[in-house]
């Protein structure tokens, strides 16, 4: 496949990441020679510089060659990996996690994992987790060709959100997780169609979803699902963390509108449904519970 890196697979590995408690997530390829990152999470922010390491050396080559997970609680105690650059500097990479990932044919290619950069033992029900969010990243290997984002605001689609959203409904369910979906629906779209043409409209679908996405997680889903809609999925999340998103919206629209100098104000109708582990659910029906029921700002008519 392919060794550049891919934002389909970012949201998987943060979640690996924040799940686990680890600074860094990465999701590797091991070719004939290097280690490449599809996806890395936290790395630069830890001070590691990953590069393309060595396919001789590295944690995920032997997670490749054994094709079973592997956990090194400090590597700069473990005779495979203390002379590597990456774990003898300092900072380094002390811990490691990982699980492997399969290519549709079955061929084991690369490796999920989350790293620290202390040691650390990682709990037995991390492997498990790793395994399960790996199961997620070969859905989306499937040579089967489909459209992923919606053309107009780059956001997720409805058909893979969907998709995607069942599947990490399933994890959260496994793992004993609430999840949230909180839809956002733009205020006053119709009328500024009508007075101010389909251009602008477009213009403030795309600002909106660029306001959603700095506003949720990384490991969030978010997508344009309707003409005017967009649904945010909060995996590990419950009541206080949907508070918490919505408020961010509110005030992240209401300096968008203070600063923009549009002729209109961007402001969304929000609603939200909490989906607990076990609950009979899935992304439409979640969808349905949390039609919005009040607007994210005083002004949020449109003008």
């Amino acid at each position: 496949m392919d060794t550049a890196a891919e934002a389909r697979f970012d949201r998987f590995v943060q979640l690996a990441a924040r799940l686990s408690g680890a600074p860094i997530g990465i999701m590797s390829v091991v070719a004939e020679r290097r280690i490449f990152f599809k996806s890395a999470y936290g790395a630069k922010p830890a001070g590691i510089q990953l590069g393309q390491p060595s396919r001789e050396y590295w944690f995920c080559s032997h997670v490749v060659a054994s094709g079973r997970p592997l956990v090194v609680a400090n590597a700069r105690e473990d005779d495979r990996f203390r002379e590597i650059t990456t774990v003898a500097a300092e900072p380094g990479l002390v811990a490691y996690a990982g699980v492997p990932i399969r290519a549709p044919g079955g061929e084991v290619i690369g490796a999920l994992a989350v790293l620290d950069t202390v040691a650390r033992e990682f709990p037995e029900s991390e492997v498990p987790a790793l395994l399960d969010l790996a199961a997620l990243i070969e859905a989306e290997l499937s040579p089967l060709p489909y459209v992923t984002t919606d053309a107009l605001t780059g956001a997720m689609n409805a058909r893979s959100f969907d998709r995607i959203g069942n599947r990490m409904l399933e994890f959260g369910d496994r793992r004993g997780l609430g999840s949230v979906m909180l839809r956002a629906d733009v205020a006053g779209l119709g009328q500024i169609n009508r007075t101010q043409g389909t251009e602008v409209g477009d213009h403030v679908l795309a600002e909106a979803a660029q306001l959603l996405e700095r506003t949720v997680r990384g490991s969030d889903l978010l997508a344009r699902i309707g003409p005017d809609e967009f649904a945010i999925l909060l995996i590990g999340a419950d009541t206080n963390a949907a508070r918490l998103v919505i408020d961010r919206i509110v005030v992240h629209a209401l300096e968008h509108n203070r600063t923009s100098g549009n002729l209109y104000t961007l402001a969304f109708h929000l609603g939200g449904a909490v989906h607990l582990p076990g609950e009979a659910a899935d992304v439409g029906g979640l969808l349905v519970t949390a039609n919005p029921q009040r607007p994210a700002a005083p002004d949020a008519a449109a003008i």
